[in-house]
């Protein structure tokens, strides 16, 4: 996890101080590195969690002749493959190693048609200096986060909006109509935020701004265009198997160790048994239960799970007093209205883990993608109809 934030202005140079106080207020994201500049009416903050490349991913990232620049947070899993085809196909030549140094080189090959070819989770900002634009990025399924503002003369962006507001000229007001779809359906979609001016940049979009602030909206990717496939079950099956193990390996690329959250369910124990096969060594197991509950329950279940993989396994047993403690800071932490009550466990569970590694593997989406919830099963009982 980085953190990015930034300001682009019609004219002048972008007053140093406001992108200290964007990346001070990033810290948390990226304690390992920061890094700022200013080129012509943009400048460029970053805060980095070194993960890839620990010695040469500095960023904002930059092109020899400075007229490409880039501020990335997450991760481009198939950057090896990526890179290995600029390189042979375009003549490109990389001065790190780093996978955020990919998103800046298959820009300047394939200019916005580089996203399509993006498999990760990332945020990014890239000022193209020569064409007079900076482009806002966002990942397919919106996993990174990424905030904008237009006020006045400027337009200011960041990873979080507590690190935006230092760029605006006052608090933003409530936005009454965000508000009130949070009230009615209990979470916030859409470009807007609850506070008013602050916008989201979507899930596989990208904005494209002109030096006069001009934006335009491009959507290089929707669920809605993906079609169903004629394949049967079996054939399904098989498929998911060779995929599922291709993706595992993109995502275990690493130079750092990595571990995992163990629930005791289906999502999180096939992940471990999946690592134990990539990982030399044990790998390290996190789960989270509660004082005085049932231990024949998820925990008990997690503890059998390890033992079966041989991981180190670290239980965490929480109680009441040490959740409510909680509250505040993940009110601070989520920037947004929110009533995800697991958050409050998790973030615990992410304190304990936090000690002894920077990266862990989750069972996160496993029930969205295959339709996991019981709120799935009446569409799929429509279908069959």
């Amino acid at each position: 996890m980085c953190g990015i934030a930034g300001i682009l202005q019609r004219r002048g140079t972008v007053e140093l101080g406001a992108l200290e106080r964007m990346a001070e207020g990033l810290r948390h994201r990226g304690p390992d590195d920061r890094g700022i500049e200013r080129i012509d009416a943009v400048g460029l903050a970053h805060t980095r969690l070194s993960i890839i490349d620990l010695a040469g991913g500095h960023q904002p990232l930059m092109t020899p002749e400075r007229d490409l620049s880039l501020v990335a947070n997450g991760e481009i899993y198939n950057y090896v493959e990526l890179r290995e085809a600029l390189e042979r196909e375009h003549g490109v030549r990389f001065a790190t190693g780093s996978d955020s140094e990919t998103i800046l080189h298959a820009y300047a090959v394939h200019g916005l048609a580089a996203l399509e070819h993006l498999h990760g989770m990332f945020a990014f900002a890239l000022y193209d200096r020569r064409r007079g634009r900076l482009i806002l990025a966002r990942d397919r399924l919106g996993i990174k986060p990424l905030y904008y503002a237009v006020a006045g003369d400027r337009l200011a962006f960041a990873s979080e909006i507590k690190a935006l507001l230092p760029a605006l000229p006052r608090s933003p007001a409530l936005a009454p109509g965000a508000v009130m779809q949070f009230l009615q359906s209990q979470f916030s979609a859409g470009a807007d935020t609850a506070l008013e001016g602050v916008h989201r940049v979507l899930p596989g979009e990208a904005i494209v701004v002109d030096s006069e602030l001009n934006l335009e909206h491009h959507r290089y990717w929707s669920p809605l265009d993906v079609q169903p496939s004629p394949m049967s079950e079996a054939q399904a099956t098989e498929a998911f198997d060779g995929l599922f193990d291709r993706v595992m390996r993109e995502h275990v690329r690493s130079d750092v160790p990595y571990g995992a959250f163990l629930s005791g369910g289906v999502d999180s124990g096939t992940l471990v048994g999946c690592l134990t096969r990539f990982q030399e060594g044990p790998v390290r197991t996190f789960s989270v239960g509660y004082a005085g509950a049932d231990e024949r329950g998820e925990l008990a279940e997690a503890e059998r799970i390890a033992r079966r993989f041989g991981t180190r396994h670290r239980p965490l047993r929480l109680d009441r007093e040490r959740i409510f403690r909680r509250i505040p800071h993940m009110i601070w932490s989520a920037d947004e209205l929110m009533r995800d009550y697991a958050c409050l466990p998790t973030a615990l569970l992410a304190e304990a883990a936090g000690r002894e590694l920077k990266v862990v593997f989750t069972g996160e989406g496993g029930d969205e993608m295959f339709a996991g919830y019981g709120r799935y099963r009446p569409a799929r009982a429509t279908a069959l109809l």
